[in-house]
């Protein structure tokens, strides 16, 4: 179990198909956690000079199933560098 989550209700997300081609070495078609496929979009961006706080993907190249409901405490939260703009 990770962060305390229940097992099965991971958020999971992959990268779709189409878009392989843009993200190199970004494994695509693959369902995962959503953490591990940030972790892969995090490194590569890292690795072209990414600015900090720029976003790492195109939101619409990204699928994603299952997780449960934020908690209470986390449902209003502004969760990305960008919602603050």
């Amino acid at each position: 179990m990770k962060y305390g989550r229940q097992p099965g209700l991971e958020r999971q997300a992959r990268l779709k198909p189409q878009f392989a081609a843009l993200y190199p070495g970004v494994a695509a078609g693959e369902w995962m956690p959503a953490w591990a496929l940030a972790e892969q979009l995090l490194a590569r961006a890292e690795e072209q000079g990414v600015s900090p706080g720029e976003r790492v993907c195109v939101p619409a190249h990204i699928e994603f199933r299952g997780g449960g409901k934020r908690p209470p405490e986390l449902r209003n939260l502004r969760t990305r560098a960008v919602d603050s703009r």
